[in-house]
């Protein structure tokens, strides 16, 4: 049982009417709304363009503890998205920022921490994500062939989730979590890049990396999609700083699963703001960009 807030395919909302019409806020700004009964928050980025152009949109979602506003502080999306044009949400878990509530609805069956089965929560964070594509499409036109979701550590959790049960977007990029059996996905082959530090003290690399000490019966998450998508479990190595990617081999067009794994790495964003706090480590590759280069070269 994956989880009851996943709609099938065929209950996906229709994309709304004519986009860009409202007076179109630009930079980064904070929303609230009511969404399936839950008060929830959300901060949206928008770089300078024209708002009936239609733009990518990549959505982030935060850690446990954490806040859609620490997310863009640690990963510098915004960077990324005013040189390539892309639209940025940043939303905030089901008990708000800051919360010691479980953040999102990840499904059942996931990948233990180090302490046990991390906390998930009961809402509809899908209907969040429905939301939030259109009311930034009052403002911004959005390139509805390349929606992404991403995530760190719960927000890992639910990047996979994401990828497994929303067809709606392209291709996922979860850092620092884990996923359940994938057996009950309603999606096709999904682009995948999927980062974890090798001593992560809380989520164990094995949830994702099946070179590193086993968890009991779990399919490292890697494994899990290569064989969802139709690849073969072969893969070919490049190093990045300070840590190795795999890509695994004969995957099905548009379901390419890729591995990244830094060396001695804790919880942590790999190459984030340095001056952001904890969950940063500015030393590695920036996960930031490899994901989005990811999505240029994979999902597109």
């Amino acid at each position: 049982m994956i989880g009851d807030d996943a709609p099938a395919d065929t209950t996906l909302p229709p994309d709304a009417g004519p986009c860009g019409m409202r007076a179109g806020e630009r930079g980064y700004t904070t929303h609230t709304a009511t969404v399936a009964g839950l008060e929830r928050s959300y901060h949206v980025y928008l770089p300078e363009g024209s708002p009936d152009t239609p733009m990518p949109l990549v959505v982030v979602h935060h850690g446990y503890t954490m806040s859609g506003d620490k997310m863009h502080d640690i990963t510098q999306f915004a960077a990324i998205a005013d040189a390539e044009g892309i639209a940025l949400a940043f939303p905030d878990g089901q008990g708000g920022p800051d919360s010691l509530g479980a953040p999102w609805n990840v499904g059942s069956n996931i990948c233990p921490s180090f302490s046990g089965s991390p906390p998930s929560a009961t809402g509809d964070d899908f209907a969040l994500l429905d939301h939030i594509k259109a009311d930034i499409a009052e403002d911004q036109c959005l390139d509805r062939d390349h929606l992404f979701a991403t995530g760190f550590s719960m927000g890992g959790y639910f990047s996979h989730h994401v990828g497994c049960m929303r067809s709606d977007f392209r291709a996922v990029a979860p850092h620092s979590g884990g996923t359940h059996p994938l057996d009950n996905c309603v999606t096709g082959p999904t682009p995948i890049i999927i980062f974890h530090g090798s001593s992560d003290p809380l989520i164990p690399a094995g949830c994702n990396d099946p070179a590193a000490n086993p968890v009991n019966g779990v399919t490292p998450a890697a494994d899990a999609w290569a064989t969802k998508n139709g690849c073969s479990l072969a893969t070919t190595t490049r190093a990045v700083t300070g840590g190795t990617c795999v890509r695994y081999a004969d995957c099905p067009a548009n379901g390419q699963v890729e591995l990244c794994t830094f060396d001695g790495m804790g919880h942590c964003w790999a190459g984030g703001n340095a001056s952001a706090g904890i969950y940063s480590c500015p030393e590695k590759a920036s996960a930031t960009q490899l994901a989005w280069d990811f999505f240029k070269q994979f999902a597109w």
